[in-house]
């Protein structure tokens, strides 16, 4: 099932947003992957996700959040090149995949990828390949507003 994106995704638009945005420093408040999530979510389709004050370091917390928030129920799965955005939720590669404790934007650009922040080299964007072995985190639950 395809969802459409609000307003039209335009690959060009996307493409010089997510430029501007590459190696943004982290930041455990300002700029971490939940903010960043909230920032590309609501600039680019207009949908405003739940603030979370949950600390980045509170790995336990944070996963609880991701799993049992009732923000969930208006998401639904999908799977890469069914839609062209999404939110994706990570967990680490050889972990409990219910243990979910990263969260960036799959955008369908140059065959598809995720926006995150990686609190070593700033805000990046990895493909879908590279994600398990770069940076650790196995492939992502991408999520989409529920039609």
């Amino acid at each position: 099932m395809t969802v459409s994106t609000i307003p039209r995704f335009k690959a060009d638009e996307v493409s010089r947003y997510v430029n501007g945005l590459l190696e943004l420093p982290w930041d455990p408040v300002y700029m971490n992957c939940w903010v960043l999530t909230r920032k590309v979510v609501l600039e680019l389709f207009g949908i405003e996700l739940p603030v979370s004050a949950i600390p980045p370091d509170k790995r336990r917390a944070k996963a609880l959040a991701f799993t049992t928030h009732p923000e969930r129920c208006n998401w639904v799965q999908t799977i890469a090149g069914m839609t062209d955005w999404a939110v994706a939720l990570m967990h680490r590669r050889g972990h409990d995949p219910n243990f979910i404790e990263h969260a960036g934007v799959y955008l369908n650009l140059d065959g598809g990828g995720v926006l995150h922040m990686d609190d070593g080299h700033g805000v990046v964007f990895d493909s879908l390949f590279e994600l398990p072995r770069i940076r650790t985190w196995a492939y992502p639950t991408l999520f989409v507003p529920r039609a």
